[in-house]
């Protein structure tokens, strides 16, 4: 008779959720295009009166500010890059 060996399996459910949201949030930023500025809000955890101060106005921010009507987007790739630049340097 073949006796197989009881396996205990711990699970970390806290790390598999991380990764997973690590994952998805990956996923979730190569697909965006465009972001507005509530988007970079929630995204940089900073209010948007702030983003509007420190990185909008920056000439490498608004180079990627698209407009319709009163609406503002920005490409969002370019604009993290620049945002990322901009506390590299600046902060």
């Amino acid at each position: 008779m073949n006796q197989m060996a009881a396996i205990k399996i711990e699970v970390d459910e806290k790390l598999i959720k991380d990764q997973l949201e690590k994952r998805v949030n990956e996923i979730v930023d190569d697909s965006l295009l465009l972001i507005d500025v509530k988007g970079l809000a929630k995204k940089l955890s900073m209010s948007e009166r702030f983003i509007e101060d420190e990185f909008l106005q920056d000439p490498r921010v608004r180079l990627h500010e698209v407009k319709k009507s009163r609406k503002r987007w920005y490409f969002y790739k370019p604009t993290m890059e620049a945002i990322t630049e901009i506390l590299k340097t600046e902060w």
